[in-house]
């Protein structure tokens, strides 16, 4: 084959190419625009159509894994903004944030926290691309950071210690493995690290009506043990067991 027949050949994966790395470069700007935005919480998010998703603003703002997906939080509206709102008040300059599925939640909590503080968000996978557009999301002096790993590896553990330089987390956000187990060891693992005063939270912790499309897991029940034994308060907007609810442990 010539070179022109493989210049032609090749044309349309370059086309592509190029069509792709476009649309990154617009998410890429776009999620440095979200940074940058001004606006409270309350005023960012608006409903999906079953009020179960956050949608953010901007038809290029996009959480860019292996492919751009929308920079989503599966939060109810009215339990992370009052979830959001005890944050504030505490004037965070660490916070972790355990699974972080769309992005959506890690940019809410980049809105409350100080200026310059320190987010670290812990997944099975971070890749590269993802970690440097994420780190965009931060505003003012904030630094965001991504551990890749097992949340239940000690070895997690301490990578995310180790990033926070020994300091004490103000907040803590466990939203991953929903699994009893996988709940209980995120809780023990990461709870010491978290100073008096500050807050740990756990996302599902309300139960679900529908086993067939359950979202909240085995939460419930590790949230029914805690409450026995720390001082809790729960944010469940729904009057009835129907899945998600933000479950606030004060230490």
């Amino acid at each position: 084959m010539s070179v022109r027949e493989r210049v032609r050949a090749g044309a349309p994966n370059l086309i592509a190419a190029v069509q792709v790395f476009r649309v990154l470069r617009r998410q890429w700007r776009s999620l440095g625009a979200a940074g940058r935005d001004p606006r409270t919480p309350a005023e960012l998010v608006s409903e999906s159509a079953d009020g179960l998703v956050l949608e953010f603003p901007g038809r290029e703002t996009a959480d860019v894994k292996a492919s751009p997906a929308p920079l989503v939080a599966s939060q109810r509206r009215a339990e992370i903004l009052g979830f959001l709102e005890r944050i504030e008040r505490l004037r965070p300059k660490r916070v972790c944030e355990i699974g972080t599925a769309g992005g959506g939640t890690l940019y809410l909590l980049t809105r409350v926290a100080e200026p310059d503080a320190v987010l670290v968000y812990v997944d099975l996978s971070v890749p590269w691309f993802a970690a440097r557009a994420r780190a965009r999301l931060a505003r003012l002096e904030q630094r965001i950071v991504g551990v890749e790993g097992d949340s239940h590896d000690p070895a997690t553990r301490d990578h995310v210690a180790d990033v926070f330089r020994g300091e004490p987390l103000d907040v803590l956000f466990i939203d991953g493995d929903h699994s009893y187990d996988g709940v209980r060891a995120d809780f023990e693992l990461y709870a010491p690290l978290v100073r008096p005063g500050g807050i740990i939270a756990l996302h599902d912790v309300n139960p679900d009506a529908d086993a067939l499309h359950a979202v909240s897991g085995d939460v419930p029940r590790f949230w029914a043990e805690l409450k026995r034994t720390h001082r809790t308060e729960e944010l469940i907007a729904s009057s009835v067991a129907d899945g998600y609810g933000i479950g606030v442990v004060y230490v």
